[in-house]
């Protein structure tokens, strides 16, 4: 048997079953083949609950790089960073929630810089999308239901750091009654 990995890669978009996954060896590696598979099929071992406070290693970026970069505006590309971080593939979506971005770097940008370069972000934080013209779903990180504004309240931070080793995001996401973690 091959791997779900090679299984996309033959077949194009493919929903696996949870039988299938859980003969997977290894799942978390072939975690960039299970876009098109919904949480549910997902093993529960590897599907996180609860509040979410994470730090990725990578600053959010500034609108000109959003622009000249396309990766950091992919939600595909903030869901390997976010399942890197927690060890899971999905987190079970917190309804209605409260997401906080705090963005360390060395200078601040613009409010609506900051606002549109973390775009992708939010979007890697939901559970689905119908992003393709195909009208596949594509399944992210899922800890938010959705981006709207029935679903969730975002805020955004600026902290400074004394040196570019230090720029990151941090990101909480909590039930919207919540207060901010420290």
């Amino acid at each position: 048997m091959g791997s779900i990995s090679e299984d996309l890669d033959n077949n194009g978009p493919v929903s696996f079953t949870s039988r299938r996954l859980n003969k997977q060896e290894h799942l978390f590696t072939h975690r960039s083949a299970l876009f098109y598979t919904p949480t549910e099929n997902i093993p529960a071992d590897y599907v996180g609950s609860g509040s979410l406070d994470i730090t990725l290693p990578v600053v959010s970026p500034d609108y000109t790089d959003l622009r000249e970069i396309p990766a950091y505006g992919s939600p595909r590309f903030w869901v390997d960073l976010i399942q890197r971080q927690t060890g899971k593939l999905r987190w079970h979506p917190i309804y209605p929630a409260r997401v906080i971005f705090v963005r360390y770097a060395c200078f601040r940008i613009r409010s609506d810089h900051l606002v549109g370069g973390i775009k992708g972000l939010l979007d890697a934080l939901k559970v689905r999308t119908t992003g393709r013209r195909d009208g596949i779903y594509l399944y992210y990180f899922g800890a938010i239901v959705d981006d709207d504004d029935a679903s969730v309240d975002v805020s955004w931070e600026q902290e400074l750091v004394a040196h570019p080793k230090d720029a990151r995001v941090r990101i909480q996401v909590l039930p919207k009654t919540a207060n901010k973690m420290s």
